[in-house]
Order: structure tokens, then C-alpha cells, then sequence
């Protein structure tokens, strides 16, 4: 996640309940990426429910319950399906027993847009059914909306907002009167509470003229910086406050000249940062030079994955939606089968410093990552420097339609 994210902005509305089980209601625009969030930025286990077709295979269903993770199905895997769902539920209650946490994406379905899904009602039932029918003594659900700048775009950066918990047993009263009513007003909480917190486009496109405003606005941020997850909600409100302006307003808020000169400077997620202070092309040349062999050794020692995942995603991957996740997760599978290939090869060959074959390239690794932001922003803007009076007038018409009342 280090090397595929640039940066992780978490906010929470209010701290984490510790005196009870946790469901996370998440947003899903982003596949299996989205589960992550959790247990990373929280280092503690938490259970997901995903797709049951997925665990069929023998093989596949322990990998996936070794790594946390629960079948729960659906009316398009079959009718009989259905009746598999009890046991994920009994297995998420006595995770709640021991106040566990566990995932589920709320939405049923995972779309690659800014936009939020109408929700299942499966949150609240697994929530309300919980207290009424296993008798648990109390459960809380916290959303989790995840936001990205990009989908599929490597060095993006995500921001993730936890909703104050809301309790289950608030529904109590409604549930025994009538419990899909229950079902259904919890459902419009948690729709409400993560509408505040994920960015959504009216009209969303990768190309649209709302993503370029958002890279126009991004020209000033910074892609330098020591924290990779900091406790921060302003990068959410600035771009989701420019995302509600064109969301009221219409894209015809942008002039013509800003499109037309948008379209020529060949506007993209590369300029981030190039509005920043202190930039040069003096600087930019430095950073080049000294930066590229760190950054080229890194990448050296992630050819191989990267080569087969951009292999399997060409060959296989028939749903665009996968390509992160088949990125990221495969990426990182094949990195360690590479670094124990290593290992044998150099215990075999060198003996015990063999050990020292695997921890540079660890190593290389990690370093390349650290710098690759800054050498990413000079390599890919040296020219632009050129034309930054243009770039700042990019910038500069949507701040001031960010500001604007």
C-alpha cells in the first residue's frame, strides 16, 4: 500500500468505540483495496465479507479465510446460495462475541466511480440480527468512506473518513415492533453519514472536466513529505468542496479558455506539485540526477512482479475493476515468493551471508519508494516549467471557484 499510495489522509468524526464489536460500512469504488484501510490503519485483524463465489475453490476459500476474509452471497450467485450466508453470519457474531471488528461493503457492489451506490440493507441486518436474534449485548457501526484521486493510478492518494459510531441498539425499539423497518432506517443512517464523508461526482468520468479542475487544484499541493498517513481532513474538504461547486454549478462553470489550455498543457494526475514553492528547473535537474539511481534500482527490484501483474491484468483480468487489486496484492505476493527465491539462492551459494542478497534488495526497495515521489514530479515536469504562467492560471480559476460563495 506504501508503494501504490503517495499518501493516506484519515479522519475520524469521533474516537473508535472501544466497549463493543465494530461493523465497518465501507464504500466499495475500489475492490479489495478498500478493505485494507481498515486493518492498516488501525493494526488490528479485521474480517471482511466478500464475494462467495471467490472461496469455491478449495485452495482459494482457506488462502482467503487465512487472511480474514468471509463469503457472503448473493441473489445473482443463486437462490440456494443464500442459505450459505447463515454460517459467515454465525462466524461474524462470534467475532463480535470477542469484540471483534468486521468489514462489509455496503453497497453490494463495487463500481469504479465517485458515486455512491444505493446501500443493502445486509449492514443492518447482520447488526440488528446480531443483538435480536444471538443475543449480543451491544454493536456499533462505523462507515468507512474511502476516497481516491485516481482509480488505477499508481501514486494516488486516498481519504478515508470514519463516521462517529452509531449504536445498533438505538433501532432496538423499532426492530421488535417491525424489524425491516429497522433494517431499512438504520440503512438510511449509514447512507446519510457516508454521503457527508466520500466525494461524489454528479456526472463522473476518468476524463471529465471535473477530474481536470481536480488536477488543476492539486498543481499547489505538495508530493513531498515524511508522513505517509497523517490525521488530516483538509485534503478531503478542498476537493470535495470543488467537487460540490461543479456538482451545483455544471462543468460550464470552467471558461472555454480554461479547457482549451487545459487540453494543450496535456493536464494530468504527473503535474501534482508542480505549482509548489521552491521549484526550479535547476532543482528539478538535481533531483533527476541524483534521485535516478535509487529510483532505477527500485524498480529493478520489482521488474519481475510488476512484468507477470501487468501480464495477468492484459491476459486475464477481463474487469478493469481488478486492476488495482491484482497490482497491489499480486504485486506484493510475488515480491516475497522473488525475496525467498533469493534467499535459498543466496543461503545456497554464500551461506549465512547469503541473508545479505534479499535485505538489499529490501533495501533498494524501500528507498526507491521514498523518493519516488520527488523524482517523479521533476522527471515528468522538467518542461513544464517553462509554461508554469499557464499552469498557475489553471490553478488559479478553480480556487477561486472553490472560494467563491
Amino acid at each position: 500500500m506504501r508503494v501504490w499510495y503517495k499518501r493516506v489522509h484519515v479522519h475520524y468524526h469521533a474516537p473508535l468505540p472501544t466497549d463493543g464489536p465494530i461493523i465497518f460500512a465501507s464504500t466499495h469504488p475500489n475492490s479489495a483495496i478498500d478493505y485494507l484501510f481498515s486493518p492498516l490503519i488501525h493494526h488490528q485483524p479485521t474480517y471482511v465479507l466478500v464475494r462467495g463465489d471467490v472461496f469455491e475453490k478449495k485452495l482459494l476459500n482457506k488462502l482467503f479465510r487465512a487472511i480474514f476474509m468471509l463469503p457472503v452471497y448473493r441473489f445473482r450467485d443463486g437462490f440456494a446460495s443464500l442459505n450459505k450466508n447463515e454460517q459467515s453470519f454465525k462466524e461474524c457474531y462470534n467475532t463480535f462475541d470477542k469484540n471483534g471488528k468486521v468489514l462489509i461493503f455496503s453497497e453490494g457492489v463495487c463500481v469504479q466511480e465517485k458515486v455512491l451506490q444505493p446501500l443493502r440493507k445486509g449492514t443492518a441486518r447482520l447488526a440488528l440480527d446480531y443483538l435480536h436474534k444471538h443475543g449480543g449485548e451491544k454493536v456499533y457501526v462505523v462507515t468507512q468512506a474511502a476516497s481516491s484521486t485516481q482509480f488505477r493510478q499508481f501514486r494516488a492518494t486516498a481519504m478515508v473518513n470514519f463516521g462517529e459510531a452509531i449504536d445498533a441498539r438505538n433501532y432496538s425499539e423499532l426492530y421488535r415492533e417491525n424489524p425491516n423497518k429497522a433494517y431499512e432506517a438504520l440503512t438510511k443512517e449509514i447512507t446519510e453519514r457516508l454521503e457527508e464523508d466520500f466525494i461524489i461526482e454528479k456526472e463522473y468520468s476518468d476524463d471529465s472536466w471535473t477530474e481536470k479542475a481536480l488536477m488543476a487544484l492539486r498543481l499547489s499541493f505538495s508530493t513531498i513529505g515524511s508522513e505517509w498517513s497523517s490525521i488530516d481532513r483538509s485534503r478531503f474538504d478542498v476537493e470535495n468542496n470543488l467537487v460540490q461547486k461543479l456538482n451545483d454549478l455544471g462543468e460550464n462553470a470552467l471558461s472555454d479558455e480554461w479547457k482549451t489550455k487545459a487540453q494543450s498543457l496535456n493536464l494530468g494526475p504527473e503535474n501534482e506539485g508542480l505549482l509548489s514553492e521552491g521549484n526550479s528547473r535547476f532543482k528539478f535537474l538535481i533531483r533527476i540526477l541524483f534521485l535516478a539511481p535509487f529510483v532505477g534500482l527500485a524498480w529493478l527490484m520489482i521488474l519481475i512482479p510488476n512484468s507477470l501483474t501487468n501480464w495477468l491484468i492484459k491476459n486475464k483480468i477481463k474487469d478493469k475493476i481488478f486492476t488495482t487489486t491484482v497490482t497491489v496484492i499480486g504485486g506484493v505476493l510475488l515480491y516475497l515468493i522473488q525475496v525467498i527465491i533469493l534467499l535459498i539462492i543466496g543461503l545456497s551459494a554464500l551461506g549465512f551471508y547469503g541473508i545479505a542478497l534479499p535485505l538489499m534488495m529490501v533495501i533498494f526497495t524501500h528507498i526507491g519508494i521514498e523518493v519516488v515521489d520527488e523524482f517523479r514530479l521533476a522527471y515528468c515536469n522538467w518542461n513544464n516549467l517553462s509554461k508554469k504562467e499557464e499552469f498557475q492560471s489553471l490553478y488559479d480559476e478553480v480556487n477561486a471557484l472553490t472560494e467563491s460563495t
